[in-house]
């Protein structure tokens, strides 16, 4: 998308910065590769993804040089780099039994994503783009259209291509083969979004791997006919959330705890989370709310006197950066009947948020030294991206008093119990740098947050699995 700092509208299109063109090419037309995951096993994959980033690392600036350069003020070479990683992550985290040598259509899909997306974004943000999002003036409206037209053709056909079992669901029906439009739409447009949220990293890097993540998510969607999904209890549920959260949100308003933009978010939140993701859903949602709201409390006369207290009234964005995974992982649950990968993405997401709320809001009450990372430099108490040793034991049970009960109440596999803890608690460390990293905003990093601990997650579970 437009990465301009200011949108200049003029008439007719702009010229792209100098060398602009050739990247973006180069960048779509590396998606050829993706064909070859077809015939691939994955560690023969993943195996040639190394050796890219070795001839990209090595060998590229030697063939290329200069000529591969962009005239944009903030562009970078990181993104030559970070490609095969992020394929490679997509080779590793969704490979799966299914047709073809690998089951590597999902991987495929990121892959479409990342090249088609991003290219046609860059493009048409440069050219066109003429109304800035609200969220991030430096990108546009036209631009995200873009990702979803590039990135949804692109990864849609290869995941079709990869996957040719796919071609039978028109045989079993058409609404079969809705659903999975459904489910990629709605992965391609989580994918979009997040690339125009700045979050301190390269926005090559969360999208495809988000947008994946969802689509494995929802593969069990075909086991669950469309009549099923509005079951009386589902309903029945659903009903009574939407008026205890109207109760729970007039209180909010009226102590003033929340924007009127952040209770609506709240109680749309809290009415998918219980009716959709169910009651066990509901109340990790509300460990999370209960323990933020007590340790954001926790010596805050103290914390004022420092200058160290963050907005009294949190507002949309911050609802929305903290539960949006858990809105997106509750409706999973709904549609896949409460699949393992569509309940970590919950408890992970959450985990992730409240041992980052916790390390932030004790390490402010508690640490007398903090240490920006990641070299460890000692900074004042309540810089951000900085780190204490009351904070991270405190990050830690924050981590721990989401996975335990989830597994517990039943609600998540105990197979998972270690990677949602890990990967709540090591997110959190890695949130404090992403501001150091490029354009980002505190919603943004937290969004981030809460992504990376449920890759984590994963990643550990198929580790440990």
């Amino acid at each position: 998308m437009n990465r301009d700092d200011v949108l200049t509208v003029t008439r007719g299109s702009r010229k792209l910065p100098r060398g602009e063109g050739a990247r973006k090419a180069v960048h779509l037309s590396m998606a050829a590769f993706a064909l070859l995951l077809k015939w691939l096993s994955w560690p023969l994959a993943a195996l040639c993804a190394v050796g890219a980033f070795a001839f990209n690392l090595f060998l590229l600036p030697r063939l290329a040089g200069h000529r591969m350069a962009s005239g944009r003020e903030d562009a970078k070479d990181t993104g030559v780099l970070l490609y095969p990683l992020v394929v490679l992550a997509l080779i590793l985290l969704f490979h799966r039994p299914g047709p073809g040598a690998g089951g590597l259509g999902l991987a495929a899909f990121g892959w479409g994503l990342l090249a088609g997306g991003d290219a046609l974004a860059g493009i048409i943000g440069m050219k066109w783009g003429r109304r800035p999002l609200p969220w991030n003036g430096r990108k546009t409206w036209e631009g995200l259209a873009g990702y979803l037209v590039g990135g949804g053709t692109l990864g849609t056909f290869l995941l079709a291509w990869c996957t040719p079992g796919m071609t039978r669901l028109v045989a079993r029906g058409a609404g079969l083969w809705v659903l999975h439009l459904g489910a990629i739409g709605i992965a391609v447009l989580a994918a979009g979004l997040v690339e125009s949220i700045p979050h301190g990293l390269d926005d090559n890097v969360l999208p495809p791997l988000l947008g994946t993540l969802l689509l494995a998510a929802g593969a069990g969607i075909h086991s669950i006919l469309p009549a099923g999904l509005f079951s009386p209890a589902v309903l029945h549920a659903i009903v009574v959330a939407a008026i205890v959260n109207a109760v729970i949100a007039a209180a909010a308003l009226a102590v003033k705890l929340l924007t009127p933009a952040g209770v609506a978010a709240a109680w749309v939140l809290g009415v998918t989370t219980w009716g959709l993701g169910t009651w066990k859903a509901y109340v990790l949602l509300w460990l999370f709310l209960g323990m933020g709201t007590v340790v954001t409390r926790f010596r805050r006369r103290d914390k004022r006197a420092r200058g160290l207290e963050d907005e009294a009234r949190r507002g949309l964005a911050h609802v929305v950066a903290n539960g949006a995974l858990c809105f997106a992982g509750s409706v999973l649950v709904w549609v896949t009947g409460g699949s393992p990968l569509a309940t970590a993405i919950v408890a992970a997401s959450l985990a992730a948020a409240l041992a980052d709320t916790m390390a932030s809001e004790i390490g402010k009450a508690l640490g007398r030294t903090a240490y920006a990372l990641p070299f460890l430099r000692p900074v004042p108490p309540g810089t951000d991206g900085a780190v204490s040793i009351p904070g991270t034991l405190a990050g830690l049970a924050g981590a721990a008093l989401i996975a335990w009960p989830a597994v517990a109440l039943g609600f998540l596999p105990a197979g998972w119990l270690v990677p949602v803890l890990a990967g709540g608690f090591v997110a959190m460390p890695i949130e404090g740098v992403l501001a150091g990293l490029g354009p980002s905003t505190k919603e943004g990093t937290n969004l981030a947050n809460t992504i990376i601990g449920v890759l984590l997650a994963l990643a550990l579970r198929l580790l440990l699995a």
